[in-house]
């Protein structure tokens, strides 16, 4: 779950990017929320892998007092921001930071959900995606829920549309270009049918799109009993 990109510069200026750089990036978190919402009861633990800056924390948080979260992130950088939004939120006391990947959590864990948001595209090969969904799976509780948005092509072409929608939005021309070479260069964004056999392989089933803007899918799976 390595995040090179994420550090210095980069991870302080995550937050005011990210928006401008995935279609309907803030949208997704809301409707995570409410799909947890009828998902786990009133008093839960969310695993948080690949928890970046904390933003889908900051917003669970806010709507869910009695909620814990484990939050998973390898870039230092991302994590300092992280703490600081948790004290500034007044959520410190609920959160449970590991700076490292899923694997080093302690498998004692039997978290009621996870959320693991734009990671899967920076695992390179099934192998590695494959891993990263097994060591989900052994944190969960059994009929746990898995939810996560991810760049999900159709092909290995870029949609035009999504340079249309970077312009609207006032997005610079060389932003534009140095995204869509990162996708096509760096990235291993896996089909749907792929995504789909990874994860029956790592133990869920009833994978569901529950939000599509262009590319960017999010999906619910449960773990099998």
């Amino acid at each position: 779950m390595s995040k090179p990109l994420f550090s210095g510069t980069h991870a302080d200026t995550y937050d005011t990017r990210i928006e401008r750089l995935v279609p309907g990036y803030r949208l997704a978190h809301e409707l995570t929320l409410a799909k947890l919402e009828t998902l786990v009861p009133n008093e839960a633990t969310i695993l948080i892998a690949g928890a970046g800056t904390g933003t889908e924390i900051e917003l669970y948080a806010a709507h869910r007092p009695m909620w814990r979260f484990v939050a998973v992130e390898p870039s230092h950088d991302m994590v300092a921001i992280l703490v600081a939004k948790a004290e500034v939120g007044g959520f410190a006391d609920r959160l449970e930071i590991v700076r490292g990947t899923v694997d080093a959590l302690n498998a004692r864990h039997a978290a009621d959900a996870c959320v693991a948001h734009l990671v899967t595209h920076f695992l390179a090969g099934d192998e590695a995606k494959q891993a990263f969904f097994q060591a989900i799976a052994a944190r969960l509780a059994p009929g746990a829920s898995l939810l996560h948005l991810d760049y999900v092509p159709p092909a290995a072409s870029l949609d035009p549309a999504y340079r249309t929608w970077a312009g609207q939005i006032g997005q610079p021309e060389s932003d534009v270009d140095m995204m869509e070479g990162r996708i096509l260069k760096s990235w291993d964004a896996a089909n749907r049918d792929r995504l789909a056999g990874l994860l029956r392989s790592a133990g869920f089933d009833d994978t569901r799109s529950f939000f599509q803007a262009l590319d960017y899918r999010c999906f619910s799976s449960r773990l099998r009993h």
